[in-house]
């Protein structure tokens, strides 16, 4: 009698998707931990904390930060705020943590881990007083990539001779993210654009000017290591500057649609649409 042997040749392990929303509790704190949205350039989360007592709640009193782990080689920013607001005893918290490189940008995350720095409960305000607790959240499990409401951009603006790069363009319930990087400047140049750069909004119901915020910068030493990860950057910048332009509005009274997005010198006027 003849056996056959069975062969498993290069079988992937099996993937479970991360179980989001994610409810917890931290001394005094209900945690909501909604699905990051994972996008090409960043990762977005989204929190919503409440007191367990119902006792009104302080922008300070909470921070969360979120990162996860790559299948494939990455470079990562652990996540700034974007949104912080405050109703009674509620706060939402919104940050954006960028992908600055990624061998396989359409590949999954997996296993985050969620830092928290929480006041304690009945700890004075008083900064150097209070009493803080920390812990790490972690969730195991996957997240692909969802480009629902969100558009791949990665196309340069020439304004005043910089060339500015728009990466994307990603739509949520509080308005707009649109991250943009400057290469090969000086951390000098970096200061200057964010002053005298920004974005106009033009559109029914929506008329305004938006600073683009200096968001994360890098030397030579750390360009070197990313641009090993992606080399579309450029190996022998000498500062490579990320930007975030955030828009806010009310999706219910603005139709994105219809919105002109220009980037524009505060200084000259002159100004180029990027949308």
């Amino acid at each position: 009698m003849v056996k056959r042997l069975k062969i498993k040749i290069n079988e992937e392990p099996k993937v479970v998707e991360a179980q989001f929303p994610y409810n917890t509790e931290f001394d005094n704190y209900n945690i909501e931990i909604k699905k990051p949205k994972v996008v090409n350039h960043y990762i977005l989360f989204d929190y919503t904390i409440s007191t367990k007592d119902n006792s009104p709640i302080e922008e300070d009193d909470f921070h969360i930060t979120g990162s996860p782990s790559f299948p494939d080689t990455a470079y990562f920013v652990s996540a700034h705020d974007i949104l912080r607001k405050v109703e009674n005893n509620k706060m939402r918290i919104v940050n954006v943590g960028i992908i600055v490189a990624r061998k396989d940008y359409d590949k999954y995350v997996n296993n985050f881990d969620f830092l928290v720095s929480a006041r304690e409960k009945g700890s004075s305000k008083n900064l150097f007083e209070e009493k803080r607790v920390d812990t790490t959240i972690k969730v195991d499990g996957v997240v692909y990539p969802d480009k629902e409401n969100y558009k791949e951009i990665k196309k340069t603006f020439k304004l005043d001779d910089i060339d500015f790069e728009v990466l994307s363009i990603g739509d949520f319930d509080f308005g707009s993210c649109i991250p943009i990087f400057v290469g090969n400047i000086s951390e000098e140049k970096g200061k200057e654009i964010e002053n005298k750069y920004a974005l106009r909004v033009e559109g029914e119901n929506i008329n305004a000017i938006y600073d683009l915020e200096k968001w994360v910068g890098f030397y030579e030493q750390v360009i070197k290591r990313y641009s090993n990860i992606d080399p579309s950057y450029n190996a022998n910048s000498q500062y490579d500057q990320f930007y975030m332009g955030k828009i806010f509005y009310n999706p219910k009274e603005v139709n994105k649609d219809n919105v002109k997005i220009y980037l524009i010198n505060k200084e000259t006027n002159e100004e180029v649409r990027i949308n």
